[in-house]
């Protein structure tokens, strides 16, 4: 997992975007966000536990992340080897304008990385009426640069 140096923010602007929510920033929450902007790809659920396992019980972890994402904070995406991973949603990534647009995703089948391709929109998608889409999900599947060298 790789720091990302751009995507650091601190506490108070952490408190700040969970206000919107209802959401006082608690250690759990803290240090689940802090996790997230410390990388540059998704992060799954058995990372997110491994780094919290000392100080948070499971139950913690998982109730944390089952807010998040109730709420849009992060959003779930299904890689490659068929893992749930998460990522941040665009208002924490510092691109409010982003909130709600969805976008593609890129799975690495050599290191199981999943990356936001936050600037690349899915294609639009037109379906019979009898249908009722709630969201849409676009993964590329592939080499990592990182991978590639």
């Amino acid at each position: 997992m790789n720091n990302s140096a751009e995507r650091f923010m601190d506490i108070k602007e952490i408190k700040k975007l969970l206000k919107p929510y209802g959401l006082k920033l608690t250690l759990p929450r803290l240090k689940v966000i802090e996790i997230f902007l410390s990388n540059d790809r998704a992060v799954t659920t058995g990372e997110l536990l491994r780094i919290m396992e000392e100080t948070f019980d499971r139950v913690t972890v998982y109730q944390t992340l089952k807010s998040f994402e109730d709420m849009g904070i992060i959003h779930r995406i299904v890689g490659a080897a068929n893992a749930s991973n998460f990522a941040l949603s665009s208002i924490f990534k510092k691109n409010p304008e982003l909130l709600f647009k969805q976008h593609l995703h890129f799975s690495c089948i050599k290191c199981q990385g999943v990356f936001c391709l936050d600037d690349k929109s899915i294609p639009t998608v037109t379906l019979p009426s009898i249908y009722e889409v709630h969201s849409l999900n676009m993964v590329i599947v592939g080499i990592c640069d990182r991978c590639k060298k």
